[in-house]
């Protein structure tokens, strides 16, 4: 969520993952990049992959940081980006252009892009095209879910690497901001929670609300679910304190209603980022999220 809404929550999730991590390892090969040349400059990219490559296709994901749309450095989720790849997956972790110079959907935009670089570039990384899944954790869990509910048909792709497709077989949503509306509707506690509905609309903008639309609505992933969308994972605090554990409930049944396969875990803690406290949890949490998209990405 927004720096300016939440400053003491964001500004301690962001100085854990600014933590030096360990070595990636000789089973993992990295190689950086860039996968798109925006108006604001060249978004860039990390690839973490297995170093033997073997005869087969392999899964890839698209891998977005958190950082309230904001700010946040691509490899801030840098573990996940670890697992995955000892997983057997190619995992393309992402920048992406940042609040307050580019609101809603930029940030989608430039996701969009990364999945069709991905699938344009497959046969580069021994990727299977139809076999591409999204990950995001926060504002990234909120691009995520949207990557899962949108689709041509929404106007929400971009220019970015025409020629390829945009969809996902499945994502999963880490405490991620699905319906925004719940910011007005629910408010938060605290001097935050009251500016809480400002600052999302300042996200939300104007470009994609017009005629009279709700612009938090139109900025929500909840708003574009539909049956045959890809499945989602969700995984939530339920007593966050900065992305209301309603969000998730609300997604997951919605989804539920459509027939869409999804599945909601919820966590007794209130920090939001709790995986990054709780190492234990976040192994187990971790072998859960992989088993549902090897299930959903055959």
């Amino acid at each position: 969520m927004s720096s300016i809404l939440f400053p003491l929550g964001v500004a301690w999730v962001a100085a854990l993952a600014t933590v030096p991590a360990a070595p990636c390892g000789r089973e993992l090969r990295v190689s950086k990049g860039v996968f798109a040349q925006p108006e604001g400059g060249p978004l860039g990219m990390t690839i973490y992959e297995p170093r033997t490559r073997g005869t087969g296709l392999r899964p890839g994901m698209v891998l977005i940081h958190g950082g309230a749309w904001r700010f946040g450095p691509r490899w801030q989720q840098r573990w996940y980006c670890r697992a995955f790849a000892r997983a057997g997956y190619v995992v393309m972790s992402i920048d992406y252009r940042l609040m307050p110079k580019y609101t809603f959907p930029h940030c989608l935009y430039d996701c969009k892009a990364a999945v069709r670089w991905l699938r344009l570039h497959a046969g580069e990384y021994q990727v299977d095209p139809e076999r591409i899944v999204v990950f995001g954790a926060s504002a990234g869990g909120h691009l995520a879910a949207f990557l899962a509910a949108t689709g041509p048909e929404d106007g929400l792709e971009g220019d970015e690497n025409p020629g390829a497709s945009s969809a996902v077989r499945a994502a999963v949503s880490l405490y991620g901001a699905v319906d925004l509306t719940k910011y007005r509707d629910l408010g938060l506690p605290g001097i935050s929670g009251r500016r809480a509905a400002k600052g999302m609309l300042k996200f939300a903008g104007t470009e994609v609300a017009k005629g009279g639309e709700d612009p938090l609505a139109a900025a929500s992933p909840i708003t574009y679910a539909k049956p045959g969308m890809a499945p989602v994972f969700l995984a939530h605090g339920m007593s966050d304190m900065f992305v209301h554990y309603e969000q998730s409930e609300a997604f997951h049944a919605r989804l539920q209603e459509l027939g869409v396969p999804a599945r909601l875990v919820g966590y007794p803690w209130r920090n939001h980022g709790f995986d990054y406290v709780h190492w234990k949890q976040r192994r187990a949490m971790f072998k859960e999220m992989l088993a549902f998209l090897n299930e959903h990405n055959r």
